[in-house]
């Protein structure tokens, strides 16, 4: 029965049975779920989840460590991030302007194919794995947010 529900609503469906104790309760829980969901098979569920944790622990900011996130990606000159991407347009500049509260930063350029492909982060913003350069790099690596995958808000599923 499983199969049929994941063959027929792809995407749309999570196994709940596979999200309990898994020890990742400091992460929201739709974020853990979208990850278990689109990464790990449950026949080889132990070895996905070791990689889901890993890209987490890696890739999640903490509220404390915003502005060593931030370092990093000034040092590095990019990093990609799990968070929430919350996008506005500013008229008078004729750009999007995105907002990545988990790293206090609310002038991230966000490309308008983005937007056009992801209206939701007009409406509320989705989360996802935004890709972050720092301001001072050229027009061309200022394509800030690079598609890995995004899901609106409060969600488990794009």
């Amino acid at each position: 029965m499983n199969q049929r529900f994941k063959d027929i609503f792809s995407g749309k469906v999570v196994n709940k049975r596979l999200t309990f104790n898994t020890g990742m309760d400091e992460f929201p829980r739709y974020v853990l779920e979208y990850l278990i969901d689109n990464y790990c098979a449950e026949e080889t569920f132990e070895e996905d989840f070791q990689l889901v944790k890993r890209r987490l622990r890696e890739n999640f900011v903490h509220g404390a460590e915003a502005e060593r996130i931030r370092s990093y990606i000034r040092e590095n000159r990019d990093h990609t991030i799990i968070a929430s991407l919350e996008v506005r347009l500013v008229e008078t500049q004729d750009k999007y302007w995105g907002a990545i509260g988990a790293i206090n930063e609310n002038f991230v350029n966000v490309p308008e194919g983005l937007v056009k492909q992801y209206p939701m982060l007009l409406a509320g913003g989705m989360w996802g794995f935004p890709r972050k350069a720092p301001r001072r790099a050229s027009p061309s690596s200022r394509a800030l947010c690079q598609r890995s995958g995004m899901w609106p808000s409060g969600t488990t599923s794009p």
